[in-house]
């Protein structure tokens, strides 16, 4: 399974479109503090600075995700590479989720699975800029 490389000048609405070519049922998101979502038009390093309050420092060049990373470990990555939280969301029944419980646990190909198998809708993703 091929990586998906993400960077500080990546565009949140470009690593997502990447991810859900490959996990059509999951999307992540970036959130701020307070856990309100960020525009799908900023880069990886404007979501920090926002965040932050002032720029601070990334600590990789990019990080390499594929679907064998637990759900909750591609979050956790997030805060410890680029200072900003990351939400992995899902879609089902006409409403956006937060993974937590039993998905974060599992690998970003399990819960893609596991959402299929229980109903969820796929991310549309000429819709993405509707996560923001």
């Amino acid at each position: 399974m091929a990586d998906i490389k993400i960077s500080g000048k990546m565009k949140l609405k470009t690593f997502q479109s990447e991810f859900c070519k490959k996990f059509p049922f999951l999307v992540p998101t970036i959130v701020n503090k307070e856990g309100t979502r960020l525009s799908n038009d900023y880069t990886i390093a404007k979501c920090n600075t926002l965040v932050n309050g002032e720029y601070s420092p990334i600590k990789v060049d990019d990080l390499s995700i594929n679907g064998n990373l637990l759900v909750g470990t591609l979050e956790k990555r997030f805060m410890e590479c680029f200072g900003i939280p990351c939400q992995v969301i899902y879609r089902k029944n006409g409403k956006h989720l937060q993974t937590g419980g039993k998905y974060d646990s599992l690998s970003i190909s399990e819960a893609n699975r596991t959402l299929e198998s229980e109903n969820a809708e796929k991310i549309v993703l000429t819709d993405i800029t509707s996560y923001a």
